[in-house]
């Protein structure tokens, strides 16, 4: 039989022994030995337990003032933990049941987070789906890059949806890169080779520019001329010098033939870039598409004008602004018009069959639906919510967004300009 020398609601004294009183499924726990006296020892395990309690309140503090207040769960976990093994006198009860309300709160607010967690990887994934595809590397790389951020930054999902985001989202972007580097790998190859017959034609050229065969080494050299021109683009810096050293080559050559042929020196005019001629070209084609009866079939040219006009690859220097818009809003009257013929005959079986007034009217009231279509898709895009990063005290538009964005307004734009061409037509035709 123990002989209590001391006893209240939290503990007792027995045998020179601290004892904590069991609550819940704890029992009753030696937590120390009598030093002093009683009276001693009982002020020292209750100004422990204060010790205990400062440590929940600390927390309390800590949630309130957090952002991210889910971050704070694990801490509750280890705290509580904590607290069954303490050494001291109080009310363990109250603490606990202080934890078992903050800890349902956090639960709470982590659920709230994960379903907002999930709306923002699920318009991530639907990015990045759109942009799997793009042979615009440097842009798309960017813009992929900006999405893998916001993913990481971006906190878990219910655990039953987060392998399955991860594994799609991160198939998508691995596939890119690969795809990414599987092309530059290709390019490279067949720059190498280029460079390779740069070389070789450069020595053939070395080879014959001393040559005293003047009549044989000139239809020679014309020949070395027509393989140079066909090998393909290869970097300047890649092909400066040799080019530098076949030029010298043809140079020395021709200059020693007009002398043995006693020819006049050549007299040049200036140049005009071939590339800048064809720019013009490829502009004048796409407006003339404009006009084609089958427009299906001009857009799939005006496809094909796109991927020629990038080619061309002109330094900034040679670009002509005007022209390039000019393009551009070929090219985009094309494609919108062809996707409202698309629309207008899906829901108007005998459309080619009705008089042009009927068609114009056709064609007004369809691409006006698309237009207010299109302009609450950019409404609701300029309020997503995933489409703002947090950056101290101050947000920003992330590149994707921003580049949806203005992808919509310029089709809205050209859509606008084609509402207004039918408008005025048919009020040409009904006067």
């Amino acid at each position: 039989m123990k002989e209590i020398q001391w006893s209240d609601e939290f503990g007792y004294i027995s045998d020179g022994k601290v004892y904590l009183r069991g609550y819940f499924d704890h029992p009753d726990r030696q937590i120390g030995e009598v030093k002093l006296s009683p009276e001693a020892s009982i002020k020292y395990f209750r100004d422990r337990f204060e010790t205990a309690r400062q440590k929940v309140d600390e927390l309390f503090t800590l949630v309130e003032t957090a952002q991210n207040k889910g971050s704070y769960l694990m801490k509750l976990i280890h705290l509580r933990h904590y607290l069954t093994e303490f050494d001291g006198l109080g009310d363990y009860i109250f603490l606990f049941n202080r934890l078992d309300t903050l800890e349902e709160d956090l639960r709470q607010n982590i659920s709230q987070n994960r379903v907002k967690n999930l709306e923002i990887k699920q318009a991530l994934l639907k990015d990045a789906e759109a942009l799997q595809n793009s042979t615009e590397w440097k842009e798309a790389a960017e813009v992929f890059k900006e999405l893998k951020s916001k993913w990481i930054r971006t906190g878990a999902v219910d655990k039953e949806r987060q392998d399955e985001l991860e594994v799609k989202f991160n198939a998508i972007v691995d596939g890119f890169f690969d795809r990414r580097k599987a092309f530059f790998e290709h390019k490279n190859k067949i720059i190498n080779q280029r460079v390779d017959q740069l070389r070789q034609l450069n020595e053939r050229a070395q080879a014959l520019k001393n040559s005293e065969n003047f009549d044989g080494t000139a239809y020679e050299m014309k020949k070395i001329q027509e393989e140079w021109k066909k090998i393909g683009k290869v970097p300047k810096r890649l092909s400066a010098d040799i080019r530098d050293e076949f030029k010298k080559a043809f140079d020395h050559f021709y200059a020693r033939y007009r002398q043995a042929k006693n020819l006049p020196e050549p007299s040049f005019s200036r140049r005009v870039d071939p590339k800048v001629v064809a720019q013009q070209q490829l502009c004048q084609e796409a407006e003339d598409l404009l006009q084609s009866a089958d427009i299906e079939k001009a857009a799939e040219r005006g496809k094909e004008l796109l991927m020629e006009w990038k080619n061309l690859k002109l330094a900034p220097r040679q670009q002509d602004q005007q022209l390039n818009d000019r393009f551009r809003l070929s090219c985009d009257k094309i494609f919108e018009m062809n996707y409202l013929m698309r629309v207008v005959r899906r829901k108007n079986f005998f459309f080619d069959k009705k008089s042009r007034e009927e068609q114009l009217s056709l064609k007004i009231r369809t691409m006006s639906d698309l237009i207010r279509k299109d302009k609450e898709s950019l409404e609701s895009q300029e309020t997503a919510p995933y489409g703002m990063t947090q950056t101290d005290n101050s947000q920003t538009i992330d590149k994707a967004a921003l580049f949806r964005l203005e992808v919509q307004k310029r089709k809205i734009g050209v859509k606008q300009l084609l509402l207004d061409q039918f408008k005025a037509e048919l009020q040409s035709l009904r006067r």
